[in-house]
């Protein structure tokens, strides 16, 4: 092509993209940074020498100069025989006979490029369909604000630092830091070169792919940026072989997550299931007559039932399970207490044939999520309260429903307007339970002092938990297993050594685990792409009958019956533990007298109300063995979603 034709194609583009913007009330023509930041000159320039750029991020120029020449693209509008579209078209013409020998000059700024110098270079690569061009840089720190692509520009600084790489960017807070730690890297560390050659080639292929979907007919182009999506792509398939997978594995995996980059989009991206209403309806008559006779449950645990509470009853929602579908159900089970061997045994389960995978740990989240890319048709569930992917359900039980009963019984019965609360692991969803404890407890008692305490921390003493011996009522652990002690779990009462059994949360996984059976078996499960287009979290309650309360029989005959019409209000959803004026520890008004909160904003709590002493322990304070899990899930480790994030219309599951 000559320089002549290959100007008048440039122009046409260029004056479409004038056209278009002029119809939609925008600027045709370059952006032009001394407009965009009146400071420039007196903000920190810092000289970053010659570097390769993504010519998709030279965006415009640092002055005026002849911006008039070109469209907002680059494309140049200019006559055909002015001067200027003759040197364009020699331009072009040398460097596709010789390449492009001469560096530009930009100044970069917000992560995007303004040419100081070589406006027709960068032109005439762009038509060319260049992926970088080499530039003298120049970095224009702007000013710290809260704005939220500021946060994000000073969050990559560091990391190119390090790196070198600048070509990624990403539209939320803490991308960075997860990034790093996807890829196995610390901080402060710098890169070598086949370190970064390996995550070029790591995300230059996923980028490909990405790319060539998006723009396929059968997808459509997405609002988050392929920095996002890289980092979704990274955490369900993991970095260590991603530099060296070939193109159709990374072809499937891409069409596999689709369906993950578009859920990242939406605000209300997770669809809370609070009821299992939406199982009850078949699949018709053809799905009765010829959908399977027989479903297989396999279920992952990390302990022995006999050694772990929270095993031991998810093991007799197992056998409840069994008991009520008969022969129409067969269940297998694999404990697994070794992480590095989660994702072989879900691979295993998957070829034995399972329908059902029910992995009851969120520490086997991400291996269950690998498993569900190289397996789409696996139907994997995994408990957690967290739901953050579309192809692996999390169910989990509103256990706060019972802590707010619980709470009333305590404080109805100290006599010192003081009651103990013993937490196990500061997660996601603890906050809630803790709350609804000393919400109850204040309704009946407008005088009570929740004293919290944690199991877990490395000092924590269990003859002596609270250093007060006049703490008499006591929160402890919820659940226990048949070689614990009973008296310690639940709410009891101590007095010297003397410890008595006051009542215990009840948890009935059954419920949910047959109903989902139910569900495969009459064909009301939607698999993903079957109009199930969020994140899905099964999160069932009183209602369902998931989570109960046993009471002591010695227990005061009008305080039970005060409990159970409480319990019954909410089981009816006429009472709800979180409303009327709620105020945090610090006094923040967290619930207006007249308000309440909703389903989300209990998942995304992350305070505490104001009559509990106590907060939530850092992470190096607390045992080596809990550490896993809190770094998974842990109140002060990770960014808890925003409430927005949620839904909870059933007919959506």
């Amino acid at each position: 092509m000559m320089g002549e034709e290959a100007y008048a194609r440039a122009r046409k583009q260029g004056l479409k993209e004038y056209h278009n913007r002029m119809q939609r009330r925008q600027s045709p023509f370059l952006p032009v940074l001394e407009e965009m930041e009146e400071q420039l000159n007196a903000l920190s320039h810092v000289p970053l020498g010659l570097v390769q750029i993504p010519l998709k991020k030279v965006v415009g120029t640092a002055s005026k100069g002849r911006t008039n020449a070109f469209a907002a693209n680059f494309m140049p509008i200019l006559d055909p025989g002015s001067e200027f579209s003759v040197k364009w078209s020699l331009l072009y013409e040398g460097i596709v006979a010789q390449g492009l020998n001469q560096p530009v000059k930009v100044l970069e700024y917000l992560n995007q490029y303004y040419l100081i110098e070589g406006n027709k270079r960068v032109s005439v690569m762009k038509f060319l369909d260049s992926i970088s061009i080499e530039a003298e840089v120049t970095r224009v720190l702007p000013k710290r604000s809260d704005a939220p692509e500021n946060v994000l520009y000073y969050e990559l600084l560091p990391f190119y630092a390090d790196t070198g790489i600048n070509y990624l960017w990403f539209s939320k807070p803490g991308s960075v830091a997860k990034l790093y730690e996807l890829t196995g890297r610390t901080p402060g560390e710098k890169w070598s070169s086949e370190e970064r050659s390996d995550f070029n080639a790591a995300f230059m292929r996923f980028r490909a792919e990405y790319k060539a979907r998006e723009a396929g007919s059968d997808a459509k182009k997405l609002p988050v940026t392929t920095g996002d999506a890289f980092l979704i792509y990274l955490e369900a398939c993991g970095y260590a072989d991603a530099p060296k997978k070939f193109e159709q594995q990374l072809r499937g995996e891409v069409k596999a997550l689709w369906g993950e980059f578009e859920k990242d989009k939406e605000a209300e991206n997770v669809a809370l299931i609070m009821k299992p209403d939406e199982l009850k309806q078949g699949g018709g008559l053809l799905n009765t007559l010829f959908g399977p006779s027989k479903v297989k449950v396999a279920f992952m645990y990390t302990r022995e039932p006999s050694q772990s509470g929270w095993t031991y009853w998810h093991d007799l929602g197992r056998i409840n399970m069994e008991n009520d579908m008969g022969e129409r159900v067969k269940t297998t089970v694999c404990v697994c207490e070794t992480p590095d061997s989660y994702e072989a045994e879900i691979e295993r389960l998957i070829a034995e044939g399972n329908n059902l995978i029910f992995t009851t740990s969120p520490l086997m989240l991400s291996a269950s999520m690998k498993a569900s890319v190289k397996h789409p048709d696996a139907k994997l569930l995994n408990c957690s309260l967290l739901a953050s992917w579309q192809r692996v359900r999390s169910y989990y039980v509103r256990l706060y429903e019972v802590k707010f009963l619980i709470g009333m019984i305590a404080g109805a019965l100290t006599e010192n307007d003081k009651v103990g609360y013993i937490g196990d692991y500061p997660i996601a969803g603890v906050a809630a339970n803790i709350n609804a404890f000393a919400l109850g407890a204040r309704m009946v008692n407008p005088r009570v002092k929740v004293i919290l305490e944690w199991s877990t921390r490395k000092d924590f003493n269990p003859e002596n938990p609270f250093g007060d011996p006049s703490v008499e009522i006591i929160s402890s652990r919820d659940v226990g297993a048949p070689s614990h002690h009973a008296v310690e779990y639940g709410l009891y009462a101590q007095r010297g050594d003397t410890k008595q059994s006051i009542a215990i949360p009840v948890l009935d996984w059954s419920r949910i685990y047959e109903s989902l059976a139910r569900s495969v078996l009459n064909g009301s499960w939607k698999d993903v792409g079957a109009g199930q287009p969020k994140a899905v979290n099964y999160w069932w309650g009183l209602s369902s009958d998931a989570v109960d309360i046993v009471m002591s029989q010695r227990m005061d005959i009008g305080l039970k019956r005060l409990v159970e019409l409480v319990k019954e209000h909410i089981r009816e959803g006429v009472f709800w533990p979180f409303e009327s004026i709620i105020r945090d520890q610090a006094g923040e008004i967290r619930c207006p007298v007249d308000g309440r909160l909703t389903p989300a904003d209990v998942i995304a709590m992350d305070w505490l109300v104001d009559n509990v002493v106590g907060g939530f322990p850092a992470i190096d304070d607390l045992k080596d063995e809990t550490r896993a899990l809190v770094e998974l899930q842990g109140i002060k480790e990770i960014s808890l979603p925003a409430a927005s994030a949620f839904s909870w219309r059933a007919e959506e599951a």
